[in-house]
């Protein structure tokens, strides 16, 4: 069947189901006028609010008196609605009256009571009549309202019903063909559509789906299976690129653990080895080497260790309240004591104010030694090293430096777990996790962390943590 075909269906499907839903709204705007009207002050109410009015008005009817009288709350309901009221009596005679003229009449024969029950034909006014029962005695009262309310009984010719209830039946069955009719057609249109969603989905999960695009009530839906297919088949990349890099890391750990084992593996070797001659010098030297490279390996290991806690949120946190200022000073200081950096230019810009923050110190200070490190390794020695924090709307660490810079990609992948830089003339050491280590850190104190740079133009690393009372942590 072609599109036109279905977009034909369609339509009149539509048509038909506005055309039942205005006959459905018209009848009941038609009923809706039929048994509502305006009371006396204007207000809209149902057609028996006479009947209802007069039938709860008994309540009133008593005050204490004989012959009964009517209480102040019912003279002043029969005021506000423009009412009169008459009280007759067992024998037809008025007793109590209110709001009545002159020419009222007041005696009633049963006859004209009865005929003032059933209704009379007057267009102007409706008279409702009701009992009370009072002192053992029933009386009868007479209520006039301002309105024109028909009382209406209706007979049935039993012959004509007969024949209408056949023509009834008639119409039903064709109402109900109709709408069964309907019911097939829009079943399977459905039905298409719906099929044509499963076997969608079904491609998607062997990604062999091709998007739909689709005007119609079902546009939103094939909307959404061609995002959910876009979303997947971003992720398969994203998660190939992740493997890729895993396998190079792999790689690279593997062989930087050989690395350390090799001459550890060697020297151990020399020392086991009794044909050769070890003097104590040869002791301490092989000692040493081992240790340095024993080192080497323990910390790989616990870099791999400490990115699966702070990936996974198992590591303890000691956070207490201690200045930022005085913290990065002295880390800044215990590194330039280092003999390896004791030479570097690295300069601390505080301010004379003290900034606090709730951190857990060896973390953090794991993260700041990782950020310095980056920059004194990828860069050549007289690299000018930049400290500085600043507080105004957040409390900001900066960390930058002149050096050698990165490109895009580089930039992109700085903090990768698994990768390296390479933008250095000598061998890349580490473990490749230091970086995301540094990262990882830094949002589990709540903070962000940013990069800038350039090729030629240093790196500028930004580090946000909000003030005190503040949730605010986002942009540079």
């Amino acid at each position: 069947m072609k599109k036109s075909s279905y977009k034909s269906i369609i339509m009149l499907f539509v048509i038909m189901s506005v055309v039942f839903l205005a006959i459905i709204l018209f009848g009941i705007g038609l009923l809706f006028s039929v048994i509502t009207s305006t009371d006396p002050n204007g207000n809209s109410v149902l057609s028996n609010w006479p009947f209802q009015f007069t039938r709860d008005f008994a309540g009133r009817i008593g005050a204490g008196d004989y012959p009964p009288t009517v209480s102040d709350a019912g003279i002043k309901e029969l005021d506000n609605n423009n009412l009169w009221l008459q009280i007759i009596d067992a024998n037809g005679n008025e007793v109590y009256s209110h709001n009545t003229t002159p020419a009222q009449q007041t005696h009633y024969a049963p006859i004209e009571l009865l005929e003032l029950y059933q209704g009379e034909d007057n267009t102007e006014l409706t008279v409702c009549v009701g009992t009370v029962e009072y002192n053992a005695e029933q009386w009868t009262y007479i209520i006039g309202f301002p309105m024109n309310i028909s009382k209406v009984t209706m007979y049935l010719d039993g012959d004509s019903f007969t024949g209408g209830k056949s023509m009834l039946l008639i119409l039903l069955s064709a109402a109900g063909l109709l709408m069964i009719v309907c019911g097939v057609i829009f079943g399977l249109w459905i039905t298409r559509h719906f099929r044509r969603m499963t076997q969608a989905v079904g491609l998607i999960a062997y990604r062999l789906y091709e998007p739909i695009y689709s005007k119609g009530i079902f546009q939103d839906i094939y909307d959404s299976l061609n995002e959910m297919n876009a979303e997947l088949l971003a992720s398969d990349e994203e998660a190939a690129r992740n493997e890729a890099l895993r396998e190079e890391w792999l790689t690279n750990i593997t062989h930087d653990l050989k690395t350390p084992l090799s001459p550890i593996r060697g020297h151990a070797e020399l020392l086991a080895d009794r044909s050769y001659p070890i003097t104590e010098a040869n002791c301490i030297e092989f000692g040493q080497v081992i240790l340095k490279n024993a080192e080497y390996a323990e910390a790989l290991v616990n870099d791999l260790k400490l990115t699966y806690q702070l990936k996974n949120g198992m590591i303890p946190l000691n956070m207490q309240q201690a200045s930022l200022t005085r913290f990065l000073k002295e880390s800044i200081i215990d590194m330039l004591n280092s003999p390896e950096y004791s030479d570097r230019n690295i300069s601390f810009i505080g301010g004379d104010k003290e900034i606090s923050y709730y951190f857990d110190e060896r973390l953090l200070k794991r993260a700041i030694n990782n950020l310095i490190m980056n920059a004194l390794i990828h860069n050549t020695e007289d690299t000018v090293i930049r400290v500085e924090i600043q507080a105004a709307d957040k409390t900001r660490i900066i960390i930058e430096d002149n050096g050698r810079g990165m490109d895009a990609e580089e930039l992109s992948r700085l903090f990768q777990r698994y990768y390296r830089g390479t933008n250095t003339d000598e061998k890349a050491e580490g473990t490749g996790l230091g970086m995301a280590i540094a990262k990882q850190i830094i949002e589990l104190h709540g903070g962000d962390i940013f990069v800038e740079s350039a090729p030629g133009a240093g790196t500028s690393i930004t580090i946000c943590f909000p003030l005190p009372n503040s949730s605010d942590a986002t942009g540079p």
